[in-house]
This record gives C-alpha cells, sequence and structure tokens, in this order.
C-alpha cells in the first residue's frame, strides 16, 4: 500500500511557471481587488504608453497589429525585446501601480534568461514581458511603435518547429505559420 515515504515532507522548488514568485499568493484585500477589476481595462494601454523607440514589440499583439481582425489570435500581454529588459520591466511596473494607486504588480523573471514579466499580485497574470535580443531584429514602425518583421517571425517559427525540444509550441508555431501564409494570400490579391 503506502510507506512513509510517501507522506514525508518534500522541500519546494521555484516554479517559474507558478504564478507567484513563493508559489502562495498574496493577500489581498476586497477593496483591492474590486480597484483592480475595475481598472483592468487601462491596462493595455498604460503597457502600451510605456514603450520606448528602443523597444520593439513581437508575439501575437505584432501579428494582430498586421492582421485583418478575423485572423487575430487573442492575448492579454505584450512581448517587447528591450535592451535592458529588467530596467524597461520596473518602468512599466511603477507606471501600472501609480495608475491603480497601490501595489498591484511586481516584476518576475521568467524561465529564459534575461527575460522579466510585469505580474499582477491580485490574480497572477502576465501583462508584458520583455527581453533582451540575442541578436539585431528587423522592425516596421507602425503608428509610432516599433514591431517585428513578418519574416523575421516566418524564420523563427520554422526554426522552432524543426527543434524536437520545442514540441509542445509546435501546435501553435504551425497555426501562426498558417495565418501568416493566409494575410500574404490576401495582400497579394489586394484584399484586406
Amino acid at each position: 500500500m503506502y510507506s512513509i515515504k510517501d507522506f514525508r515532507f518534500k522541500k519546494p522548488t521555484i516554479n517559474y511557471h507558478c504564478p507567484f514568485p513563493s508559489g502562495k499568493k498574496k493577500n489581498v484585500s476586497i477593496k483591492k481587488t474590486r480597484r483592480y477589476h475595475r481598472n483592468r481595462r487601462e491596462i493595455p494601454k498604460i503597457v502600451r504608453s510605456r514603450i520606448d523607440d528602443h523597444e520593439i514589440v513581437y508575439g501575437a499583439r505584432a501579428l494582430n497589429k498586421r492582421f485583418p481582425h478575423w485572423l487575430d489570435k487573442p492575448t492579454i500581454d505584450y512581448d517587447i525585446y528591450s535592451p535592458h529588459p529588467k530596467c524597461d520591466a520596473r518602468e512599466t511596473e511603477r507606471a501600472l501601480d501609480r495608475k491603480f494607486g497601490g501595489d498591484y504588480f511586481f516584476v518576475q523573471p521568467a524561465c529564459h534568461p534575461g527575460t522579466y514579466r510585469v505580474r499582477s499580485h491580485v490574480d497572477g497574470e502576465v501583462y508584458a514581458d520583455y527581453t533582451k535580443p540575442e541578436e539585431r531584429i528587423p522592425f516596421d514602425t507602425i503608428d509610432g511603435v516599433k514591431y517585428v518583421r513578418l519574416g523575421f517571425v516566418k524564420r523563427k517559427t520554422r526554426d522552432t518547429l524543426k527543434d524536437p525540444d520545442s514540441s509542445y509550441r509546435h501546435d501553435y508555431d504551425r497555426d501562426v505559420l498558417n495565418r501568416i501564409r493566409l494575410y500574404e494570400k490576401m495582400k497579394k490579391k489586394g484584399r484586406r
């Protein structure tokens, strides 16, 4: 049946996929939770307003900016390349805390070295990922914000699909490539 080893206390490990750094949620009052959920719609506007000239948006937000609405993929967070990700993440976190009037957000290092996340204390949701680029990133400027080029996204996605270690991403990456192909096909025909 059971042995005594099954019931021994195990030392907790740091789980980077856990929404909270210690594995425990910070105690948040009802008043704070109410204020957070009332102002939650403002978070993307604040994050976008903190994007500087040296930062490049990538990921689902960059694709959604180019694609027609019926090809969009719903997303909550911004993925941003930055030469100094920790400083920019702290800057965004402070701007969000200022808007909400308290300590509602925090910066946490992610699994990938050189990446920092801006997370909410209330629900653990990630609203911005700042990553230091490993290479030069080609970009296009749309509405005053730099977005990664589609050719770069296609090349990176194909590289990920060739990598057997990242098999957990393959379905998502195939979907990204198919949506890019649809968009390029439509663009050739002159429709949007």
